[in-house]
């Protein structure tokens, strides 16, 4: 949606959201050893999710701009409300809003021979299981505002555009990445821990000259 009400100001909003919906089930449950088939969206060792349907996530945006009369400044400001997701570039995640967030944690050979009496195939000296629940764990929203304030001066045919970019205004430091490996040893102190966040703060000056 877009609004010019007048004055010099503008107004513009917009939303899009959904989910990724799938069942492997009439697969898995002939062939069960897919469900642990490297690259697959099913790899989480779980019988029970070979149908997934993820949680709805929405996006929001926002744009407002006004031109100050008199000092012909123009001032913007936009906004954005993101699910905080990477998107799926692999090609069989289909109907897939995002990756969900994962505990992973590595099953040794001596684990499952404890658990089921028998050691892992011989040569692989462990076996990532996912422990979360495919599509339904997400990490914090990503909010930020920026903020931009231009002025343009004339002078004969030419024209400068003086402007100052203020990105992240808030400073929202949401993380974006996360160590998801869960290790029972520390009882997953460390799970979740992001290892990067959103850019801080910064400031751009920009001068546009055209002749």
């Amino acid at each position: 949606m877009s609004a010019r009400p007048g004055n010099g100001l503008f107004l513009q909003a917009g939303t899009s959201g959904g989910r990724g919906v799938r069942d492997y089930c009439a697969i898995t449950s002939k062939l069960p050893e897919t469900l642990v088939t490297v690259g697959s969206v099913v790899v989480n060792q779980q019988p029970a999710s070979c149908a997934v349907s993820e949680d709805w996530l929405t996006s929001l945006r926002g744009l407002v701009s006004y031109t100050i009369p008199k000092f012909d400044v123009l001032v913007s400001s936009s906004f954005r409300s993101l699910p905080n997701v990477q998107p799926a570039t692999n090609a069989t995640f289909v109907a897939s809003n995002g990756a969900a967030l994962s505990a992973n944690y590595n099953v040794t050979s001596e684990i499952l021979q404890q658990q089921t009496g028998r050691p892992l195939a011989p040569g692989q000296a462990f076996q990532t299981i996912n422990l979360l629940p495919l599509g339904h764990q997400y990490a914090d929203r990503l909010n930020a505002i920026d903020f931009r304030a231009g002025k343009i001066l004339k002078f004969g045919r030419t024209r400068t555009n003086i402007a100052i970019d203020l990105y992240n205004l808030f400073n929202s430091n949401t993380g974006t990445a996360f160590n998801q490996t869960y290790d029972p040893i520390t009882n997953g102190a460390t799970w979740l821990a992001p290892t990067t966040v959103l850019n801080p703060r910064f400031v751009r000056f920009n001068v546009t000259f055209d002749f």
